[in-house]
């Protein structure tokens, strides 16, 4: 029961000021019905018991088949092997990612001539393929700041000559592929790689998140070229219908939730058995006790999908609705938002929780979760600022990699991997749902036609890069601690 209990507790204390911000913003601003109110309250209650049953699930159930499966890799000489196992287990984990259909139903509400699956698919792919470089770099110790160097140089030049409309979708794809799936079995993998090699620092593992969120923003970007950024529409009449018999709303939404849920985690699962038997050669039992983890995290994933479809999203839409003609307030909130909740996502906890134990110590988890949360808070205020004054999105993001590029090569060459896997933490599941909803539905009352694509997403690519760039400073503030106590 103690991890049952530390989790809920961890979940509680990082969801309820994130609950508590939304339900001031019913109660005082939108002055919602009380049937309203206690949806989203059940809402609440459904993400505190889901979380809590996925995060456990993740641990007993994910983690360890992570690790083994990245110290098989290290122990085998076939690169083959290799390429073909990360690009098996990284498509699968991306496709089962709860972020990318939260994400993927958005892009596909304002953008009507893209596939929903297409979309899923084309970010697996741009995911695996990066994934394959970042094990590479660590098995023969390739340069991690040459090839992140290269990464953003390809991204800067396809952003440079791809169409407005697909700007804003292709970066907030590199952050929505790193959510609470995809994190712990890439951060497992990365270390499970170095594990069998004494003479490397475990920091060494980390990194992968970073490069995986390269892929799909390139691979989103080639799209773009190839559609032209033909198909954008205004969201007015694309969204779901409003259903009014509440019951009738979440076993809508719980049907369609545990639909993706089976179709994404059956293939992950089967993957993962076959390769503990017929690999790793564990015994039943092991595999039980996974199959038991993954069991868990699902119907963990279950009922958070549909209390956020249910309450979370419908509230961050009406609160982007109403507040759209209101700048000054919509910083201020994004400022708030921005920090709660990247200060609740799982996926921050579990990198910094990672850091502090890579590091024996020396950098402190809160140390880590701070400053992600101040860099997420000012730059979905920015954001709010971008979409209020209808800022081109590359008069920001392209100064801000440039920017995260120099600090990461003055700074301290142990935390280059660390610093950009958290610029994809940050980007969770309560990420897309809220503040990226809430973007969506500024962009729906404010603008129109391919308006409303151009300015509806870039928010998530935002909240990426500032980790980046905070832990940047901070990178470089480390370096120079180490070289004056080696004075």
């Amino acid at each position: 029961m103690g991890s049952y209990s530390g989790t809920f507790k961890e979940v509680v204390i990082s969801t309820l000021p994130i609950a508590g911000v939304l339900l001031f913003i019913q109660l005082f601003m939108l002055g919602s019905e009380t049937e309203d109110i206690l949806v989203f309250l059940l809402c609440v209650a459904m993400v505190l018991f889901g979380f809590t049953i996925f995060l456990v699930g993740v641990e007993k159930g994910i983690n360890p088949v992570g690790e083994a499966m990245g110290s098989e890799i290290s122990k085998r000489k076939s690169r083959l092997f290799m390429v073909g196992l990360v690009f098996s287990i990284s498509f699968l984990v991306t496709v089962a990612e709860p972020d990318v259909g939260v994400f993927a139903t958005q892009v596909t509400a304002l953008f009507s001539s893209m596939e929903k699956n297409a979309l899923v698919y084309a970010i697996a792919i741009g995911v695996a393929v990066y994934l394959i470089i970042a094990a590479v770099r660590i098995v023969f110790r390739l340069n991690m700041k040459v090839l992140i160097t290269m990464g953003y140089g390809i991204v800067i030049v396809l952003t440079l000559i791809s169409p407005a409309e697909f700007l804003g979708i292709a970066f907030d794809s590199g952050g929505v592929t790193t959510g609470p799936m995809t994190v712990p079995i890439l951060i497992s993998l990365g270390i499970g790689l170095c594990s069998i090699h004494e003479y490397r620092n475990e920091l060494d593992g980390y990194g992968m998140i970073g490069l995986a969120s390269i892929g799909p923003i390139i691979a989103l970007l080639i799209m773009g070229l190839m559609s032209g950024g033909e198909g954008a529409s205004s969201s007015s009449d694309t969204y779901t219908p409003y259903i009014s018999n509440i019951w009738d709303r979440f076993l809508m939404e719980f049907m369609e939730s545990l639909r993706s849920v089976l179709i994404a985690i059956v293939p992950l699962t089967v993957f993962f058995t076959v390769f503990q038997r017929m690999v790793l050669f564990f015994s039943w039992r092991a595999v039980k006790r996974m199959l038991s983890g993954i069991t868990m995290a699902s119907v963990g994933v279950v009922i958070f999908l549909t209390a956020i479809y249910t309450g979370f999203i419908p509230l961050a839409t009406k609160i982007g609705d109403a507040l759209a003609d209101e700048p000054l307030i919509l910083v201020v909130l994004g400022f708030i938002l921005g920090f709660l909740v990247a200060i609740s996502e799982p996926a921050v906890a579990i990198l910094s929780g990672r850091v502090e134990a890579s590091s024996g110590g020396n950098i402190g988890k809160n140390t880590v979760k701070m400053v992600i949360s101040a860099g997420v808070a000012t730059f979905v205020a920015i954001g709010m600022a971008k979409i209020s004054f209808n800022i081109d999105l590359l008069y920001i993001i392209i100064p801000g990699y440039v920017l995260a590029l120099v600090l990461m090569w003055l700074g301290d060459n142990d935390l280059v991997g660390i610093t950009f896997d958290a610029g994809g933490v940050a980007t969770g599941p309560m990420s897309v749902a809220i503040i990226g909803t809430m973007y969506t539905g500024i962009a729906a009352s404010k603008y129109t036609g391919s308006l409303a694509v151009i300015n509806g997403f870039g928010v998530i690519a935002l909240i990426a890069i500032a980790p980046i760039i905070f832990l940047g400073f901070f990178s470089i503030y480390i370096k120079a601690m180490k070289r004056r106590s080696s004075v």
